[in-house]
């Protein structure tokens, strides 16, 4: 069967929580023997068509366009449109992770394709969130490109023959942004990690070396995209006060965006810069070593955690994670451990959550226990398996965890 795919990026090139769930199920597909194609937005420097690894992957450039602009839509779809008539005149299923190049896809092929689509975080909710702290111009515009992307996202829902969300948290909030009727059609299909990949260490001290960390202090690592919603600002003010108080540790934060400068600049201002480590963006081959070489990892979220792929990463390296119990957060570390929860996404809330854990009041979990229940309930092996056959199959079946 040929399967097109259409991704917010394709993992190569931006490696995200939701380009990872599209890469691993295209992987998935072909290994199984399935032809699948990937379509996304792409730089104008990369292919627009290459094959890697026996995946397709498919590049459009969009048309330059303000985010809130009516036109933004548009321009996806005559971008994406003229790379699918040229390289994929046919396909047999559809599967949507995010609306712009699905809308496209759909409109190409039409109705008699099999179409799926999973939500990954509404994107009303996303955007709004986003363009919040985009200075005074982007937020007069914004009430008016959150009405476009909304009904677009709404659009993509209604002429899915399957929907999907991977948290409860995620369908009941398309139950408040599109109403019950698309709600109560979506299932909940969870994500999953590589637990073959992401293991315990035998050695964290070693691990730490080979990381160039300090072997001597606790390591709490973070890894977010710099965005205001990673609460990434909190969590340092929260390291502030704890140094202030005369707690030894230090704070690794991995990843990039836009307010990665801004974020040094506070770290500097806050002067705790000899006490925090910024990664910048973290190779995926380092990833798991990471996980399980820090003592504790970081889940400042202050807002629109739709499911935590992070958090399975790390657990699945035996590691705690101390979270904001935000979104979809408290549905799994809850599963482990309440008390890695903070009471609220606050400033304060997260010091007494990580003083706890420094001075050694939270309950320990031995990392194979920690590793062994996200086997159990998360591998990938099991849930991409279900992931597919209640979304790219026609026959799916209700998944329900």
């Amino acid at each position: 069967m040929k399967i097109l795919i259409a991704a917010m990026g394709h993992f190569y090139d931006r490696p995200t929580g939701s380009a990872r769930v599209a890469f691993d199920e295209a992987v998935e597909l072909s290994r199984r023997g399935e032809e699948v194609w990937v379509l996304a937005p792409g730089a104008p420097s990369l292919p627009q068509h290459e094959l890697n690894d026996g995946i397709h992957l498919l590049r459009y450039v969009p048309e330059k366009c303000a985010p809130w602009s009516p036109a933004r839509g548009s321009g996806h779809q005559r971008a994406a449109t003229a790379v699918l008539a040229l390289h994929l005149p046919q396909v047999e299923a559809i599967h949507g992770h995010v609306p712009l190049p699905y809308l496209a896809a759909l409109d190409f092929y039409g109705d008699s394709v099999h179409s799926c689509y999973t939500v990954h975080s509404p994107v009303r909710m996303e955007m709004a969130i986003e363009w919040r702290n985009r200075g005074l111009a982007r937020r007069i515009t914004a009430p008016a490109g959150l009405a476009v992307i909304n009904r677009i996202e709404k659009k993509c829902l209604r002429r899915s023959e399957v929907t999907s969300a991977l948290s409860q948290y995620t369908i009941d909030c398309i139950d408040k942004v599109h109403g019950k009727e698309i709600a109560k059609r979506m299932q909940l299909t969870p994500g999953w990690v590589d637990t073959s990949r992401f293991v315990p260490v035998q050695d964290r001290e070693r691990a730490k070396l080979q990381l160039g960390w300090l072997t001597d202090l606790p390591i709490l690592f973070t890894l977010r995209r710099m965005v205001s919603r990673m609460g990434l600002d909190r969590l340092l003010k929260a390291t502030h006060r704890l140094l202030e108080e005369g707690l030894k540790f230090h704070l690794v934060i991995g990843g990039s965006g836009p307010l990665q400068g801004m974020l040094e600049e506070q770290a500097r201002t806050l002067d705790v810069s000899n006490s925090v480590t910024f990664l910048g963006r973290v190779e995926d081959r380092l990833l798991p070593l990471a996980y399980a070489a820090c003592d504790a990892f970081v889940l400042p979220t202050r807002a629109l955690e739709c499911f935590g792929l992070i958090a399975l990463e790390a657990l699945s390296a035996g590691r705690p994670v101390l979270a904001t119990p935000v979104g979809a957060i408290p549905e799994l570390i809850r599963k482990f451990d309440s008390s890695w929860l903070a009471r609220s996404t606050g400033t304060e809330a997260i010091a007494d959550l990580l003083r706890q854990y420094l001075t050694g009041e939270l309950p320990e979990h031995a990392p194979s226990q920690l590793h062994d229940q996200i086997r159990q309930d998360y591998s990938r092996e099991r849930m991409l398996g279900e992931f597919i056959q209640a979304t790219v199959q026609r026959n799916s079946v209700h998944v329900v965890h």
